[in-house]
C-alpha cells in the first residue's frame, strides 16, 4: 500500500495584514494617491521639527502624531520624507516636552507602521536614545514614590513618557528580523 499524497493548503489571504507591508509600493501607493495640497501641507510640519523655537517643535512632534494616526497615505508619504529618522533626532533635543512628543509618535507609527517600520527605526538606531531613556524614568518614578507630593502635571508628564518609551520597547521586540 502506497502513502496518501497530502494536498498542498493553498496560502489564504491574511486579513490582518497591513495594506502597505511593501515599504517601496506603498510610497509609490502613496504618490499616486497624495494630492499636490496634501503634499504641500505636510512640508511646512517636517520644517518645523527643526525650528529653533521650543513650541513649533513640540506642535510638530503632536502634529505628526495625528497625522500619522488618521490617514495612512499621509503616513506613507511622510515615510518617503524620512519621518522616522527625524523624529529620532528629536528624541535627543534638551527640551522634555519635545522629547515625549517625538517618543509619542514614534510609538504611534510602530504602532500603525507594523513590522517595517519598525524595523527602519531599528536601522536607524532608535535603541540608543532608547536605552537612555531607561535610567531616566526609573530615578523620577523612584523619586515620585518616595515623595509623592510633587504636581499632578509632572507625574502625567513622567507616565506618558514611560507609556511611550515602553510601548516602543514592547514593538521592537515582536520584529522578527532584528
Amino acid at each position: 500500500m502506497g502513502k496518501t499524497q497530502k494536498k498542498r493548503a493553498m496560502r489564504r489571504h491574511n486579513p490582518v495584514r497591513v495594506p502597505d507591508s511593501h515599504l517601496q509600493h506603498g510610497l509609490a501607493i502613496a504618490a499616486a494617491s497624495t494630492s499636490e495640497t496634501k503634499k504641500k501641507q505636510v512640508v511646512p510640519v517636517i520644517e518645523k521639527l527643526g525650528s529653533n523655537d521650543v513650541q513649533e517643535r513640540i506642535w510638530a512632534c503632536a502634529a505628526v502624531s495625528n497625522l500619522i494616526q488618521n490617514d495612512s497615505s499621509t503616513r506613507r508619504l511622510l515615510q518617503g520624507k524620512n519621518i522616522v529618522g527625524i523624529l529620532i533626532s528629536c528624541l535627543s533635543d534638551e527640551v522634555e516636552e519635545v522629547v515625549v512628543e517625538a517618543a509619542g509618535a514614534l510609538r504611534n507609527l510602530c504602532i500603525d507602521g507594523g513590522y517595517e517600520i519598525c524595523a527602519e527605526m531599528f536601522n536607524k538606531g532608535i535603541l540608543e536614545p532608547l536605552k537612555g531613556f531607561i535610567p531616566k524614568i526609573s530615578g523620577i518614578l523612584t523619586q515620585l514614590f518616595t515623595n509623592p507630593k510633587g504636581s499632578s502635571d509632572s507625574t502625567r508628564f513622567v507616565y506618558e513618557f514611560a507609556e511611550n518609551t515602553i510601548t516602543l520597547f514592547w514593538c521592537l521586540s515582536y520584529v522578527p528580523t532584528l
